[in-house]
C-alpha cells in the first residue's frame, strides 16, 4: 500500500506540473493545445456543450470529475446525505504515447480513475467514507460512451447516465448506495457558456455544467440495515487542465437547493493573504430553469463558526451567513453534521471537507429554507499538490 501511495502521489504531481502559457492557437469551440503547456488541452473560452455527448470524458484534458452529492430520507424519516465522486487523471499529453516502449501490453493507459463515495448518517452523527483507484484499463475502470448512454465506472462502482435517468451505486463494507436520479431541470452551463474561470488567465478555467435538481430513489444500506429513500440530488461535471494559481490556498463550494423551487452554486477561491480572488463566482437558478450569472461583488459571505478536526487539527467553517445582493437573498447556513472530512489516504492524498448542509432566510422577505452540500479545500495544508 505504501508504493502504492508514492506511485499515484508521483502520477499526481506528474499530471500538475504543467506551466500556463501563450503561444498556443485556439480552436473555435474554445479548447486549445498549448506547447507550453506539454501538448494538453487547454479550457479558453466557452465550452459549447452538447448533450448527450459531453457527459462523457474529454480526454486530452488531464483531470475531470463527476460528481453527486444529496440529501435522502426513509419511510421512518432517517436523514443521510451522500456523496459519489469519479475523478479522472490523464497522465500524459495526446500523442506521448509514441514514446511508449514498442512492446505492446494490456496494462498501458493515459487514464488513471479515483472514486470517492460517502454516507452521512446525521441522525446517529456518523460518517462513512471509502475510496478506490484503478488504471483506465483491462476493465477495470473507465468512462464508456455510447449513442444514448454514458457509464463512469471503477470496479463495481459506477454512474450511468441515459436520457430518462441517471443510476448510482457504490457499495462498500459499511453502506452502500443504488440510487435511480430523475433531473427535474435541464443541465446549466455556468459562467460563458460553460466556460468557467478561475483565475487571473484566461487558462485558469473549467468546463462546467450541472444538473441542479434531480429527484433521487433507491436503497441506502448501513450496516445490517436496509432503507428505501426518497430525496433530491445535484450533479456537477467538470474538466480542466489549468493548476490553481500559486496565490490561491483552496476554494469553498457551496450548492443549494431552495423550498421556492430555486437553485443556487457559490465557488469562493481563498487567497494565501485572506479574502477571496475576484473570479470567484457563482450561478443562480430559478423556478422555471432560467439562469443568472453571479460574480464576486454580488456575494457577501461570513464565517460565523467554524468546527476544528481532531485528526488533522484543520479548523473549518460550518456556519455561515450568505447575502446574495441582486437576488436579495439572505440565509444562514450551517453543516448538518461538523465531522464530514475526508482524508484520502489511498488515492489523492488530499484533506477536505465534504458535507451535507442546510440554510434558512429570505429571498426578497420571503423566507425559505434549503438543503445542500459543501466543499472546503486547503485548511489542512494548503491546496497544491506541487508541494
Amino acid at each position: 500500500m505504501a508504493i502504492q501511495k508514492r506511485v499515484f502521489r508521483w502520477i499526481l504531481l506528474l499530471t500538475m506540473m504543467v506551466p500556463v502559457s501563450g503561444g498556443a492557437q485556439t480552436d473555435k469551440d474554445g479548447t486549445r493545445s498549448d506547447p507550453h503547456a506539454s501538448g494538453y488541452l487547454q479550457v479558453t473560452g466557452p465550452c459549447q456543450f452538447e448533450f448527450p455527448r459531453d457527459h462523457g470524458a474529454h480526454p486530452g484534458y488531464r483531470v475531470e470529475w463527476w460528481y453527486y452529492t444529496g440529501q435522502l430520507y426513509s419511510d421512518s424519516g432517517k436523514r443521510c446525505g451522500f456523496q459519489l465522486t469519479f475523478f479522472r487523471v490523464q497522465i500524459g499529453p495526446p500523442g506521448s504515447e509514441a514514446e511508449w516502449p514498442e512492446r505492446p501490453s494490456a496494462w498501458r493507459t493515459q487514464q488513471v480513475f479515483l472514486a470517492h463515495a460517502a454516507v452521512s448518517d446525521l441522525d446517529r452523527g456518523r460518517f462513512y467514507f471509502d475510496e478506490k483507484m484503478a488504471r483506465g484499463a483491462l476493465g477495470l475502470a473507465g468512462a464508456v460512451q455510447e449513442e444514448d448512454r454514458t457509464k463512469i465506472f471503477l470496479g463495481a462502482w459506477s454512474a450511468v447516465l441515459t436520457l430518462e435517468k441517471h443510476f448510482l451505486k457504490a457499495c462498500s463494507d459499511r453502506f452502500c448506495l443504488d440510487l435511480a436520479c430523475l433531473p427535474l431541470k435541464p443541465p446549466v452551463a455556468h459562467g460563458d457558456n460553460g466556460y468557467s474561470l478561475k483565475g487571473s488567465r484566461m487558462e485558469n478555467a473549467s468546463c462546467y455544467y450541472s444538473f441542479t435538481r434531480l429527484k433521487a430513489s433507491g436503497r441506502l444500506n448501513l450496516g445490517n440495515e436496509t432503507f428505501t429513500v426518497d430525496g433530491s440530488a445535484w450533479m456537477d461535471h467538470e474538466y480542466s487542465t489549468a493548476p490553481l494559481e500559486e496565490t490561491i490556498a483552496g476554494w469553498d463550494w457551496f450548492s443549494f437547493q431552495f423550498s421556492d423551487q430555486t437553485e443556487l452554486m457559490i465557488y469562493l477561491l481563498r487567497l494565501d493573504r485572506g479574502g477571496y480572488h475576484p473570479a470567484s463566482g457563482g450561478t443562480w437558478v430559478g423556478p422555471s430553469g432560467e439562469v443568472h450569472r453571479l460574480r464576486m461583488d454580488d456575494l457577501k459571505i461570513e464565517i460565523l463558526d467554524t468546527w476544528t478536526s481532531g485528526r488533522t487539527g484543520a479548523a473549518y467553517p460550518c456556519r455561515w451567513r450568505l447575502r446574495v445582493t441582486p437576488l436579495g437573498l439572505d440565509v444562514h447556513a450551517f453543516s448538518n453534521l461538523a465531522d464530514q472530512e475526508l482524508i484520502t489516504r489511498a488515492s489523492a492524498q488530499v484533506i477536505y471537507w465534504e458535507g451535507s448542509i442546510s440554510a434558512e432566510g429570505f429571498r426578497d422577505g420571503k423566507t425559505l429554507e434549503g438543503k445542500g452540500y459543501a466543499e472546503m479545500t486547503g485548511y489542512a495544508a494548503a491546496f497544491d499538490l506541487l508541494k
